[in-house]
């Protein structure tokens, strides 16, 4: 609660008094059409991270921003939120991020980012944005040559300094716990406390069914406390606890390709969606529907 209160200020200080109306409407009318109040977004199959062990496609699909504004433009109501994220990718590779982002920001009241911070060109700290999330997977130096085969904590860390020194947007770092930067909490605190970074938060890296380099099981912190996974005897992973509902329930998710799918962890096995059409997003409506009346454990996917 307090972290959305935090944002919620944050935005209202930039955006103007009247926000708070023009997100009450948007929140409205996603209701009442039954449309998903959130978007996210992936701008690019490519990433910037350079980790050792990890396949990116040969040709890395981008979101073209025309693409994106047919899809908002015939949407029943515009989504309250749009986040641009990645599925095994990072929104800083797609070299149309900045008119991506202003698209987006023309269809939504709260635009935010999330990236490893890596790779930033010059200038785009100032892209129109409420919110930047980068997300690092380890504190110290060894833990991320351990993780990622390379040392680039410093460069994260001045991409979030450079962020901070010159944009309006609130900048929140995230620390996400592997097996390998287990420890890294403290250390974390410590850079907390060096670069004056506000907003900060703690997360364990999430088990990926599908095997990629990051959330493959001999990648997660399972000898943690706070880890939400335990191992069983046959090296099984469950959760501790079982989470009521899908956390996601009310957001789709817009790959690089253009397709229309109910949540970046879902391939076309699911149902999904290649042409903007209103129809699409009537569709798309069942989704969320579905999703909010499954059970939890129904999803393979997320934690």
């Amino acid at each position: 609660m307090k972290r959305t209160l935090t944002t919620g200020i944050t935005i209202w200080k930039s955006r103007g008094l009247l926000w708070p109306v023009a997100l009450l409407l948007r929140a409205t009318a996603c209701s009442v059409k039954k449309t998903a109040r959130g978007l996210i977004v992936e701008p690019s199959q490519g990433c910037t991270g350079g980790c050792i062990g990890c396949s990116l496609p040969e040709k890395p699909s981008v979101l073209e921003p025309e693409t994106l504004e047919a899809w908002l433009g015939v949407s029943p109501a515009e989504p309250v939120t749009i986040h641009f994220s990645g599925k095994h990718s990072d929104p800083l590779a797609s070299p149309d991020i900045e008119s991506l982002a202003v698209a987006a920001r023309r269809h939504c009241s709260m635009l935010s980012i999330s990236t490893i911070g890596l790779g930033m060109k010059p200038g785009l700290e100032q892209l129109a944005v409420d919110r930047w999330i980068f997300s690092i997977p380890a504190a110290t130096e060894k833990s991320w040559i351990q993780l990622r085969g390379n040392n680039r904590l410093q460069e994260a860390i001045e991409t979030i300094n450079t962020v901070r020194e010159n944009s309006t947007a609130m900048v929140e770092v995230v620390l996400t716990i592997w097996k390998a930067s287990a420890d890294d909490i403290k250390p974390f605190n410590a850079l907390k406390k060096t670069h004056s970074w506000k907003h900060t938060k703690v997360v364990f890296g999430r088990f990926d069914p599908d095997g990629y380099h990051f959330g493959r099981l001999e990648n997660i912190a399972v000898n943690s406390r706070e880890c939400p996974y335990s191992v069983d005897e046959n090296n099984t992973l469950s959760l501790k606890n079982t989470p009521q509902g899908c956390p996601l329930s009310g957001y789709l998710f817009l790959d690089a390709q253009g397709t229309l799918r109910p949540c970046p962890f879902t391939g076309d096995e699911s149902p999904h969606l290649t042409e903007p059409e209103q129809n699409s997003w009537k569709q798309a409506g069942e989704w969320v529907k579905n999703k909010n009346g499954r059970e939890y454990p129904a999803c393979r996917w997320c934690p």
